[in-house]
């Protein structure tokens, strides 16, 4: 197993900080890594992967910079981008073919490989057609099945279900979740249920920087006390959402059920209600600053 060390990591375009000091060990396991758009998720992933270098800081594999490793680093990666580029007019089969051959990896290897992996992203039946044809939740599989064709021990995903119908979120959520088995994965996402079962440990970024890294359990810990729910008049509700943070809301006749997260009690009526990830996520995205 691999280990990546990032320490003291920053990343500046002209006057904006992307990443900011980034501090933080990865190992075995699934990491699931959470912000909003623009929280810089996506500058640290490229950094890891060697396309992007950073302003200052260093990322080490196994104690040595990634950069002084080269080739014998990139051997070690698979990524998946978000804005996953192909040949529409290649079939499945030849997309992966002319990957492996840019990979320099063996023809036998990538033949018999090319097929495991058509099977393990379920798209045998589908390999010699076009992929123009395929559906987003077929490319972004055709991503996934690219990015293992080395069978890399470290697999970097960004925003992999971006665009996805929840059938094909839960169909790549297995898939990921079967890698993590053996390898070193970080998955980048906005969608909290993306790696609310799968995450190993969870990684939350807001401007650049990190909130928490750490289990699921204590990220909850962090909202303990903070999420309330309550039936209350519907006139009522936009003075609520102007003075808290609404994580829910339903309709019942005249009135409407909120799912409110405040550090105070925010309605006479309202009763603690349990913390779920996305609570957790919603109150550290909104009431709390940089990670010390």
């Amino acid at each position: 197993m691999h280990r990546l060390e990032l320490t003291d990591l920053n990343k500046t375009f002209k006057n904006k900080t992307a990443v900011r000091d980034i501090n933080v060990s990865l190992e075995h396991g699934v990491y699931g890594l959470l912000g909003e758009n623009g929280a810089g998720k996506t500058t640290l992933m490229r950094m890891l992967c060697g396309i992007l270098e950073p302003t200052s800081g260093t990322i080490l594999c196994d104690g040595m910079p990634i950069r002084q490793l080269g080739g014998d680093y990139r051997m070690l990666l698979g990524y998946l981008p978000q804005d996953f580029g192909y040949y529409k007019e290649f079939t499945a089969l030849r997309f992966l073919h002319y990957m492996a051959a840019l990979k320099a990896l063996p023809e036998e290897y990538a033949h018999s490989r090319i097929e495991e992996l058509l099977e393990l992203v379920d798209l045998t039946a589908e390999r010699k057609n076009r992929l123009k044809t395929f559906s987003g939740g077929m490319i972004r599989r055709i991503g996934i099945a690219q990015a293992l064709l080395n069978d890399p021990e470290i697999l970097v995903l960004d925003e992999p279900t971006s665009g996805l119908d929840p059938g094909e979120r839960v169909r790549f959520r297995n898939i990921i979740s079967s890698l993590g088995k053996n390898r070193l994965v970080l998955l980048s996402t906005h969608i909290v249920s993306d790696v609310e079962y799968i995450a190993d440990k969870i990684l939350l970024m807001k401007d650049g920087s990190l909130l928490h890294v750490g289990d699921e359990s204590l990220l909850l810990s962090k909202a303990a006390g903070c999420v309330w729910k309550c039936l209350v008049p519907e006139a009522q509700v936009e003075l609520l959402e102007r003075q808290h943070l609404i994580g829910n809301l339903r309709h019942h006749g005249p009135e409407v059920e909120l799912r409110i997260i405040s550090a105070e009690k925010p309605w006479p009526e309202a009763e603690p209600a349990e913390v779920t990830l996305e609570d957790a996520y919603l109150y550290c995205i909104k009431y709390t600053g940089r990670r010390r």
